[in-house]
């Protein structure tokens, strides 16, 4: 996202798919980056949460990450692929757009 720099200060856009595609896939990177985000913060501080008690009342047994819900940390690492993957195809449809403003078709 930092090679197609912002949408409003860069170079102009081809009107068209390939912009209105880039521009639903830019929205799209963002918010499942939001939910990875989340995820894995929600998950890494109740886990934090529970190894400090353990270590606190002098507990033996290594802390497991059963201890939170299961499939949390798996969620944030599903959309950190996901945000990954759609950052792809938005980065082909904003250079498909940019490509057709300086070259138009006809």
């Amino acid at each position: 996202m930092v090679a197609s720099r912002c949408f409003c200060c860069g170079k102009a856009l081809n009107p068209g798919g390939s912009r209105a595609c880039a521009i639903m896939l830019f929205l799209i990177c963002w918010v499942f980056f939001l939910i990875a985000e989340i995820c894995l913060l929600a998950a890494s501080i109740r886990n934090a949460y529970h190894t400090k008690y353990r270590k606190m009342w002098n507990i033996d047994d290594p802390p497991s990450c059963e201890v939170i819900r299961k499939g949390v940390f798996a969620a944030g690492a599903s959309f950190a692929l996901f945000t990954a993957i759609v950052s792809q195809f938005y980065y082909v449809c904003y250079s498909r757009a940019r490509d057709d403003y300086k070259n138009p078709p006809y």
